[in-house]
């Protein structure tokens, strides 16, 4: 009975959004470790995902991106069995976020506890998160990544215990159930259709030139920060990294430019500052050569 429960949520309808992750490790058929952490989406907030789980673009400012958290992440996935509810969106928000920072797939199988519920209650009048839950009396605040993580390995444990099977394995093999795996979900394609953000961060990538070793951000650490008007940051991150910068979520002593959006601008220049910004000023102060660059400023350099 040992497996890994996750959960995902986005910033936005891009997969790759990630703003929160939850993590449940299984063990012997008990919860042995959680994990929850913010993300940095580097990406806008849309009003509809923040209204669902809560979480805003403040929130996250100071969190890591996951390219930054990907290490850690990846220690509770490689090589183990991963449940989620309606797997098939948490995996394409794995498999795109891992596609966006160019890392590859770790090895490991996944099921789906919500196809595991309709097998083994059938009677249900259906199978969503918080009905399951509900019906077996596991506590969940809904759209919480660590609550829905930890329900679902919840459900899992009482689908095995109720058909007396002592592993995720045993337990699909009982209900004919497939275990997905990261081959596997290459090979699906998807109907949605792409956004014209996706089609334009697309062609972006695909029409990089050699990078110029002489640009000012070749090399250099970037941050963002504030929401940018002219392009959303997954863009305006692409831009920077065609140019050979290194796009990171937090402001450190390793940071060279922190890219501040137009309307943040306006307001740091009134003297609200956010705390990235704050922490930038506090390491100028110490000496530290960080420039901080608007967002027009920025556009200028990158095009």
């Amino acid at each position: 009975m040992d497996f890994v429960a996750i959960d995902f949520e986005t910033a936005n309808n891009v997969r790759s959004s990630v703003c929160s992750i939850g993590i449940v490790k299984v063990m012997n058929g008990k919860i042995k470790e959680e994990v929850h952490t913010l993300i940095n989406p580097l990406s806008e907030f849309h009003y509809y995902n923040t209204k669902i789980h809560g979480i805003n673009e403040y929130m996250v400012q100071d969190a890591p991106t996951f390219e930054e958290y990907w290490p850690n992440f990846k220690q509770f996935i490689d090589n183990e069995t991963i449940i989620a509810h309606n797997a098939s969106f948490d995996i394409g928000v794995l498999r795109d976020s891992l596609k966006r920072i160019h890392e590859s797939e770790p090895n490991f199988q996944y099921g789906c506890s919500y196809r595991i519920a309709k097998k083994v209650w059938p009677n249900l009048y259906n199978h969503k998160l918080s009905t399951v839950a509900n019906y077996l009396s596991i506590s969940l605040r809904h759209h919480d990544a660590l609550e829905d993580a930890r329900a679902s390995a919840l459900i899992a444990l009482e689908a095995m215990k109720k058909t007396q099977t002592n592993s995720i394995q045993e337990l699909s093999i009982l209900h004919k159930l497939k275990l997905g795996s990261p081959a596997s979900a290459n090979k699906k394609t998807t109907r949605a259709r792409k956004s014209s953000g996706d089609a334009f961060l697309q062609s972006i990538m695909a029409e990089s030139a050699p990078l110029n070793t002489k640009h000012p951000f070749y090399g250099a650490n970037i941050v963002f920060t504030g929401k940018m008007v002219a392009m959303t940051r997954p863009i305006a991150a692409q831009y920077a990294t065609n140019c050979g910068a290194i796009c990171k979520g937090q402001v450190d002593a390793t940071t060279n430019f922190l890219v501040v959006g137009d309307q943040d601008l306006y307001k740091y220049v009134q003297g609200i500052k956010s705390t990235k910004m704050q922490k930038v000023e506090a390491l100028i102060e110490k000496g530290y050569p960080i420039e901080i660059v608007g967002e027009q400023d920025f556009l200028r350099l990158v095009k």
